[in-house]
């Protein structure tokens, strides 16, 4: 999994990017130059109901499918999580 990236465009620019019809209303700096895991950043999805394309915030980082809550999963780290492992790591 990628570590960090950095956000250079405001919330209209990536949903005109990515023809998003549907933007939440979020605080969102113009920037950010050190996105981390765990930080609350813009995605694009599509929506299960309409089928289009909304931004919304949510949470960066990988969970695996077997966490049962975000509580339980605070100890462990996916920051390096490697496919060369995939058949002998349980994350």
């Amino acid at each position: 999994m990628c570590g960090r990236y950095y956000r250079k465009s405001d919330k209209q620019k990536i949903a005109e990017a990515f023809h998003a019809t549907r933007v939440d209303d979020f605080p969102l700096p113009p920037w950010d130059y050190n996105v981390a895991p765990t930080s609350m950043q813009p995605i694009i999805r599509q929506n299960r109901d309409t089928g289009e394309r909304e931004l919304v915030s949510l949470r960066w980082g990988l969970v695996p499918f077997w966490t049962s809550d975000l509580a339980a999963f605070k100890g462990f780290s996916t920051i390096n999580a490697r496919a060369e492992n995939i058949t002998t790591s349980r994350t």
